[in-house]
């Protein structure tokens, strides 16, 4: 009989008690045969989300082994997701998020493929659930591994870290950890990081994993917003950790990513003046200008045009004006493939 590997399945709670039964029903449903555990952190919810979770595994008859885990006091996402990694004892990772589910056979048919194939990372399709209704999130067929890095790069969904079957030892060998505080978006910086000592990767073509775009705390929410502060200083963070780690380890990717950021602040100016946020407005300056003048320029927004803004803030109607001007120049903007 073939040794299975075994397996972590990783969930941060944090208030979801409207979705937290339905998350943790789906993992007890697995028909994976192999060796599991399932780690909830608690990230000092206030809510009943960890006695609802507490009363469903004290009535669970089946094979998994379930540990919950507490904070002393809330410290986000990100430390959330390293406290699950840290404690994780399986051979691959599987990150679910607490108010999202998954289908019965997602653990048995991410192992299959891995075992088929010998991947690090091995990724299934999603579904999308939007008040509107339902959208696949297909993975992409990439070509190579460095496709699929310049695919997570960028801002996109592409780079969630739920939907995904992980090697532990890509987190445990190389150290990669969230960072504490930058808990928005914390996929972006993680994955390609654990991309870049994965061997390889495989896929899966069936959408196994159900992304809930409902919930009002949602990420998804959160960017449906004309301007967040926080949301932006959380994506801009988390491409300076990028910026950090492929200075060291890979300058190939550099380009790609200042052009990244400079588009997204670029993108950003704009929701800041709507909503006339100086310090918002004062935050993307300085941001802006540490860029070097080719990113600058590759976004048509010149050295002399931050000046005439920064000038130009008391009088919040001709930075407007200014805005569409430049908004008008820069229709077209595509993403970078550097």
């Amino acid at each position: 009989m073939m040794n299975l590997p075994s397996i972590s399945i990783l969930i941060p709670v944090y208030n979801v008690e409207k979705y937290i039964a339905d998350c943790t029903k789906s993992v007890m449903a697995q028909t994976y045969t192999g060796k599991m555990e399932c780690i909830i952190v608690d990230d000092c919810s206030t809510d009943n989300s960890i006695t609802i979770a507490e009363m469903l595994i004290a009535e669970y008859p089946g094979p998994i082994t379930f540990h919950i885990l507490h904070h002393e006091h809330n410290r986000g996402l990100a430390a959330a997701r390293n406290t699950a990694v840290e404690a994780a004892q399986g051979d691959f990772i599987v990150h679910i998020d607490s108010d999202d589910w998954v289908e019965p056979t997602i653990i048995e048919e991410l192992v299959a493929k891995q075992l088929e194939t010998n991947a690090d990372i091995v990724s299934c399709n999603a579904i999308a659930h939007y008040p509107r209704g339902e959208e696949i999130l297909e993975e992409p067929n990439y070509a190579s591994k460095d496709e699929m890095m310049r695919s997570l790069l960028q801002l996109t969904l592409d780079h969630v870290i739920w939907r995904r079957l992980i090697r532990t030892t890509l987190y445990k060998g190389n150290d990669i950890q969230a960072v504490e505080g930058v808990n928005i978006g914390e996929d972006h910086y993680t994955l390609p990081r654990l991309l870049f000592y994965a061997k390889s990767f495989a896929k899966c073509d069936e959408a196994l994993y159900h992304y809930n775009c409902l919930n009002a705390n949602s990420y998804i929410q959160s960017v449906k917003q004309s301007f967040n502060y926080p949301r932006y200083k959380s994506d801009v963070s988390s491409i300076n950790i990028l910026i950090d780690f492929f200075s060291k380890n890979d300058k190939n990717y550099l380009d790609l990513l200042y052009a990244i950021k400079a588009h997204y602040i670029y993108h950003h100016f704009f929701g800041v003046l709507k909503i006339g946020d100086k310090e918002a407005y004062n935050g993307l300056c300085a941001d802006w200008k540490t860029l070097d003048d080719k990113y600058i320029i590759a976004e048509r927004l010149t050295e002399k045009h931050m000046n005439w803004l920064s000038r130009s803030y008391y009088n919040i109607n001709r930075v407007r004006v200014f805005a569409r001007i430049i908004i008008k120049k820069t229709i077209g903007i595509k993403k970078y493939n550097l």
